[in-house]
C-alpha cells in the first residue's frame, strides 16, 4: 500500500506495533544477540553479506537461507541477530544509504550546494540499485535516512525560506533525484548482472523505435523521428539539438528546471 494511502484501524499488536518494534531495532541495534553463547558472527558481517547478495542478484534473491548459506551458518542461528527478513532487510536498506558525503569546502550558494546534494543522492542509489526494488509501503526510516534530509536543509539554511518551505523544498528535490534516476539505475542494475551499457541501450533504444510509425503514438513517433530530438544511432536517450543526450545530461536538465521554480518561488516571498 503507497504511503499516505487510508487504511483500516490496526488492532494493538498489528502491523503497527511490527513496525515500531522493527523500528526501534534499526535504532537500538545491539552488536550482540540477545540470548545465546557468545555469536560466532556481528551484526554487521550479516549486514554486509546480505548487501552483498542484493547487489549481485537483486533483492528478490535476499533471503534468510541464502544468507546463512553465504555465511556457513543456520537460517535459525541468523534469527538471533534479527527476528525477521524484514529486519535485516531495514537494516541493510541504512546501510547501503549510508551517511551523506562532509563537505569540507566553504559553504557556496544554495543552488550550487542543492546541485552537490542531489547529484550524491543519485549517485548512491545508482551504486545499490536494488533499493529501487523495494516495495511503496510503510517501513521503519533509519539514521542514515535522516542524515540525508538534516544534509539537504543543510544546503537550503541560508535562503531565507520558513520552516514549512524547507521540508516542501526537500520534498520537491528529493522526489525529483528519484523519479529522474530511473534510467540511470535501471542501467546499473543491468550493469550488476552483466549487461553493457551498449547492450542495454540498444535494448531500450529498440523499445522506443517501436513508436515510430505506429498510430498510437503519434506525437512521441514524431518526436523520435525528428532531425533535432530523435533517436540517436545506438543511444537509449532521443537527441537533443542533433546531439546523443547523456543520462548526467538529462537529469542535469531537469535539476536546473526544478531549481528555476524554487528560485522563482523565493524570489515572489522576498526569500534570498
Amino acid at each position: 500500500m503507497a504511503r499516505g494511502a487510508a487504511r483500516d484501524p490496526q488492532p494493538e499488536g498489528g502491523d503497527n506495533e511490527e513496525l515500531r518494534k522493527r523500528s526501534d531495532l534499526l535504532w537500538n541495534a545491539q552488536q550482540r544477540p540477545s540470548r545465546g553463547p557468545k555469536p560466532a558472527l556481528s551484526r554487521e558481517e550479516v549486514i554486509q553479506t546480505a548487501m552483498a547478495i542484493a547487489d549481485r542478484e537483486g533483492l528478490g534473491a535476499l533471503t534468510m537461507h541464502a544468507v546463512a548459506e553465504q555465511l556457513g551458518f543456520t537460517t535459525m542461528a541468523l534469527y538471533r541477530y534479527f527476528p525477521s527478513k524484514e529486519a535485516l532487510i531495514d537494516a541493510c536498506v541504512d546501510a547501503a544509504l549510508g551517511p551523506p558525503p562532509e563537505r569540507d569546502t566553504p559553504r557556496e550558494a544554495w543552488r550550487v550546494e542543492v546541485r552537490h546534494w542531489s547529484h550524491a543522492k543519485r549517485a548512491m542509489l545508482c551504486a545499490r540499485p536494488w533499493l529501487a526494488e523495494l516495495p511503496f509501503v510503510a517501513a521503519p526510516h533509519g539514521p542514515n535516512w535522516l542524515s540525508w534530509h538534516e544534509s539537504f536543509l543543510w544546503t537550503i539554511a541560508e535562503a531565507g525560506l520558513s520552516p514549512e518551505d524547507m521540508m516542501d523544498v526537500l520534498s520537491i528535490v528529493h522526489g525529483y533525484v528519484h523519479g529522474s534516476s530511473d534510467t540511470a539505475i535501471s542501467l546499473a542494475r543491468a550493469q550488476s548482472r552483466g549487461i553493457s551499457p551498449e547492450q542495454w541501450a540498444a535494448a531500450v533504444g529498440a523499445d522506443l523505435a517501436r513508436a515510430i510509425g505506429d498510430p498510437r503514438y503519434p506525437l512521441l513517433s514524431e518526436i523520435l523521428s525528428s532531425d533535432s530530438a530523435g533517436l540517436a544511432a545506438g543511444g537509449s536517450l532521443p537527441a537533443r539539438h542533433g546531439r546523443p543526450r547523456t543520462l548526467d545530461e538529462a537529469f542535469d536538465f531537469g535539476l536546473e528546471r526544478v531549481l528555476d521554480g524554487i528560485e522563482s518561488y523565493m524570489r515572489s516571498i522576498g526569500a534570498t
